[in-house]
């Protein structure tokens, strides 16, 4: 079963590069470590090898959007018994019945882009 580090580990999926240097100095500046996966793909294998607190997930990326990759993750956990982490959807896209469609798919909150450091900071500590 994975327990819960001590120290704050975010894993970053975006596949944007400016917003990668933002959410990196964010998580920075906070003292967080992190790995990074260019789209949803690579955050499910991190996320088989590794132990995170927080997962920040883009959800429009090539190759595996945000909403496959968060329902692929729900499912490693279910087969492995493990502890659900907690994924944030980070997006664009704030449209009106998107809190519903992300909840049901597994991702616990969401922020729209664009966000403020103290907006991402206050979701990863919640």
């Amino acid at each position: 079963m994975k327990a819960k580090q001590k120290s704050k580990h975010v894993l970053l999926v975006e596949d944007n590069l400016l917003n990668q240097k933002f959410a990196i100095a964010v998580l920075k500046m906070k003292g967080f470590t992190w790995d990074l996966a260019e789209n949803g793909k690579v955050a499910v294998e991190l996320f088989s090898k590794n132990e995170y607190e927080t997962i920040l997930m883009d959800i429009q990326m090539p190759i595996m959007n945000g909403i496959e990759a968060t329902t692929e993750i729900r499912n490693i956990e279910k087969q492995n018994g493990w502890q659900r982490i907690k994924i944030i959807a980070v997006t664009a896209f704030a449209m009106p019945g998107d809190a519903e469609k992300f909840k049901e798919v597994g991702l616990d909150l969401y922020v729209s882009k664009p966000y403020t450091s103290n907006q991402l900071i206050s979701f990863i500590e919640l």
